[in-house]
């Protein structure tokens, strides 16, 4: 989120599996992160990765909570406005996540993923299957992953015309990312990551971020995080995201904001604790 909702792709991290699933064949760990849109809208997810038949097995779970009676859709997730629009009842989604990657040659990768989702909205309940397929390869130190992410049929576009619309089976992104991690730069680790991609209605959304890594004693990283996402138009939500993070060995502790400019908290906040 604080590198504008760019993954870094040679980072290694479990998490991978909600972005690029052909880096699982790289990932190791588990971690998980909380996210709020005010008092009554709030993101979850939890994520781990271990070797397993010659690649990594990832497993993850995320869930979304919201409620349309206090909060509008310029407020809303990116990509989840439909959930946000006045007159509705709360609602949530949940899914479940088991994705493999494995490598191909030194430097390819390919990876699967498979989301079980259960979608609420108003009186009107869904269980559907999605999927997400990637290849990633490294070119030097920079790392380049191309993903296909809910190829299948969406939640209630064959019983709803509004909000949702129907696009069949085809994915909902598809996103080309990039990015460097820990590249030395004197006393400074610096990282780079940028994403662009096509939504489910040819849109070109894209994102890109920067982090500026510092370690005084070894084993102790403080990271500065900043980034730039586009945004809806007539949004509230700042396109400018930063973050912090502390890494203590094997322990990682972060923190990422977006300025929403009528929110109560002034933006959303998201906070993040995982185990390399």
């Amino acid at each position: 989120m604080a590198l504008g909702d760019s993954y870094v792709l040679n980072s290694g991290n479990a998490d991978v599996l909600f972005y690029h699933p052909a880096l699982l064949a790289r990932a190791t760990g588990f971690g998980g992160s909380l996210q709020r849109w005010g008092s009554a809208s709030s993101a979850a997810s939890m994520s781990g990765a271990f070797e397993f038949l010659g690649g990594a097995l990832g497993i993850g779970l995320r869930t979304l909570q919201y409620s349309t009676k206090s909060e509008d859709e310029l407020h809303a997730p990116i990509g989840q406005g439909h959930h946000f629009r006045s007159g509705g009842d709360r609602g949530y989604e949940r899914t479940v996540s088991i994705g493999y990657g494995l490598e191909l040659s030194g430097a390819l990768s390919a990876g699967l993923a498979v989301d079980l989702l259960e979608t609420r909205f108003e009186s009107l309940q869904q269980n559907i299957m999605l999927i997400d397929f990637g290849i990633s390869a490294d070119l030097g130190p920079i790392g380049v992953g191309l993903t296909a992410h809910d190829i299948g049929n969406k939640p209630f576009h064959d019983i709803l015309d509004e909000p949702f619309e129907d696009f069949g089976p085809r994915p909902s992104r598809i996103v080309l990312g990039a990015g460097a991690y820990g590249q030395q730069v004197g006393i400074f680790d610096v990282g780079l990551a940028a994403n662009a991609g096509l939504d489910g209605q040819d849109s070109l959304t894209y994102g890109a971020g920067a982090e500026i890594g510092y370690y005084p004693v070894r084993g102790r990283t403080f990271v500065l995080r900043i980034g730039l996402q586009d945004v809806p138009q007539k949004s509230e939500m700042s396109s400018f995201t930063t973050g912090f993070a502390v890494w203590l060995d094997d322990l990682i502790l972060e923190w990422a904001f977006r300025p929403v400019s009528s929110a109560p908290e002034r933006g959303s906040h998201r906070f993040g604790v995982s185990w390399r």
